[in-house]
């Protein structure tokens, strides 16, 4: 077995303020592999890395972000709520966001508002399409993924699926499990049939990790990085 892609969940989101670039240079610094993190439009259509429908929680905004224009939106603290230590910290614009990611770090690309031609075309104008995936809990947006941007790798969850075959089915490249989900031998299944295996875990259960490891999960959707690495190095190489 080999070590695992780690994708770092909203970036370093327990070391720095998820979703802004102090968050992607902690994960780049940890040896991530992949920052994961969000999109949303502002009112003008830019499109912004935020995980809420609203500013509330990550910002001294209030309300939805989608009723702010992008200027507005360039102005408001997203680092304050984590610790004063990152007062200043912006809402990062996802083209910036990926100018920093470029050629130091895949990208996974969750849309939660957005069209995904529009993200497929800024990965692409700076060559990040081979390290690149995409998803949506919107079932049309996954939708239109797949019908507009064949080219931009799309994941699948297999709670929404049931199955491998389904996955398949609907032209999938990662299947990603949770802890409800991952059993040995569906990563199995999933792997014969040509899919890259993930799974998403925001805890730092050992017990957890090590299942993930002994199962063969290829990439690690996950905050706590440090604990999966000591985890995972000790089922790989085992003392004795």
């Amino acid at each position: 077995m080999k070590q695992a892609v780690i994708v770092c969940h909203r970036g370093a989101c327990r070391h720095a303020p998820e979703n802004t670039f102090a968050s992607l240079e902690k994960a780049i610094e940890l040896g991530a592999d992949v920052v994961e993190l969000d999109v949303r439009p502002s009112r003008d259509g830019v499109l912004y890395v935020l995980h809420d429908e609203t500013l509330d929680r990550t910002t001294n905004g209030s309300g939805r972000l989608s009723d702010y224009s992008s200027a507005e939106l360039d102005l408001l603290d997203a680092g304050s709520w984590f610790s004063p230590v990152f007062s200043g910290e912006r809402i990062p614009r996802l083209d910036a966001f990926l100018d920093a990611c470029r050629g130091r770090i895949g990208t996974y690309v969750e849309i939660k508002e957005g069209d995904p031609g529009e993200v497929r075309d800024m990965l692409a104008a700076r060559g990040m399409l081979n390290n690149a995936w995409t998803f949506s809990f919107d079932q049309a947006i996954r939708a239109e993924a797949r019908a507009k941007v064949p080219d931009l790798k799309r994941m699948l969850l297999f709670a929404h699926v049931g199955s491998v075959e389904r996955a398949v089915a609907q032209d999938a490249h990662i299947l990603e499990f949770d802890i409800d989900t991952l059993e040995e031998q569906r990563v199995q299944e999933a792997r014969a049939a040509n899919l890259v295996t993930q799974m998403f875990y925001a805890g730092d259960d050992r017990q957890v990790f090590e299942n993930a490891v002994r199962f063969g999960v290829e990439q690690m959707n996950i905050d706590h990085v440090e604990v999966f690495r000591e985890v995972e190095s000790a089922v790989l190489s085992p003392v004795g």
